[in-house]
């Protein structure tokens, strides 16, 4: 016997509006990992700020252009995003905002490896350059 269309189907939505929701001082919760990576860190920055850190084998224009689809469906305004990619490498960001909240995603590096550092604040702070060096 086969099982509902929405007996299946629920679980899966549960899940992703699951990992879209914020809880207390949680900035970072349910935005996702970039695209191919592993975490390298997380921390508290300046202006009340939350920063992940991952490493990536996306190339720095994929990792933007994800984070933008998935901003987009989320409830996020993208207000910039942009970069390049070279033989070298490349570098890209994106900011967007969700009420009040302001977020700054940095990606770059040699070719094959991307850093990512996706910064989130509770407003808009004075310095919204997102690195690990916040």
């Amino acid at each position: 016997m086969t099982k509902p269309f929405f007996a299946v189907l629920l679980p899966s939505l549960l899940a992703v509006s699951a990992a879209f929701a914020v809880t207390g001082d949680d900035l970072l919760g349910g935005l996702p990992a970039p695209p191919n990576s592993q975490m390298l860190a997380t921390k508290d920055i300046a202006s009340g700020g939350q920063l992940a850190h991952y490493m990536s084998t996306a190339n720095p224009l994929a990792v933007i252009d994800s984070y933008a689809q998935v901003l987009q469906t989320s409830g996020w305004t993208v207000t910039s995003s942009g970069g390049g990619d070279s033989a070298e490498g490349g570098n890209a960001g994106l900011q967007a905002t969700n009420g009040p909240r302001y977020l700054s995603i940095n990606a770059g590096g040699p070719v094959g490896t991307t850093y990512v550092s996706v910064c989130v604040w509770p407003s808009k702070p004075d310095r919204d350059h997102c690195n690990i060096d916040n």
